[in-house]
């Protein structure tokens, strides 16, 4: 999981869950062999090589369907590549009750997946498999909540060995 900070949509775009057997050989054809399996818990594949980086997901959403979630590869302030998890991160004004995160899930069409720990006002939820919105549009809707101070999608870095 990285903090919040900038993250740019860029490059291709992330499936996350578990595949049937048909999706994945229509996933494997609609990349044209820019596919590549890069974690197995939660199942997560990349397709890459995108300009219109909305298009591509909206394509590849069509294929997955409900089966996973489908989110632009993101790219922060230094050009690293991340990861989305399928889940976002919401501090809110406030320490919500659990009716709050209850409503607040339902409103967003997100499953609650825990409080943060060690931050009362912080909290961790999933992006459904049926949500067809634009990973970002859900950051956005997330954000102009009247009880949110901020959101950001949960995202895995990439990181290269310099030599």
């Amino acid at each position: 999981m990285t903090s919040e900070g900038k993250r740019v949509p860029a490059g291709g775009v992330v499936v996350i869950g578990p595949l049937s057997e048909e999706t994945q050989a229509l996933l494997g054809k609609a990349a044209h062999g820019k596919l590549a399996k890069i974690a197995e818990s939660p199942m997560t594949q990349v397709v890459e090589g995108a300009s219109d980086v909305r298009a591509l997901t909206d394509r590849i959403s069509k294929i997955v369907g409900n089966e996973g979630v489908v989110a632009p590869l993101f790219v922060d302030d230094e050009g690293h590549q991340l990861f989305p998890t399928g889940r976002m991160q919401v501090r809110f004004k406030q320490p919500p009750s659990d009716a709050i995160l209850t409503n607040f899930a339902k409103r967003h069409n997100l499953e609650l997946v825990h409080r943060n720990k060690w931050a009362s006002q912080q909290a961790e939820f999933a992006v459904r498999t049926d949500d067809t919105r634009y990973f970002p549009d859900v950051t956005t809707a997330l954000r102009e909540d009247d009880k949110v101070a901020t959101a950001w999608p949960d995202t895995r870095a990439a990181f290269r060995r310099e030599e």
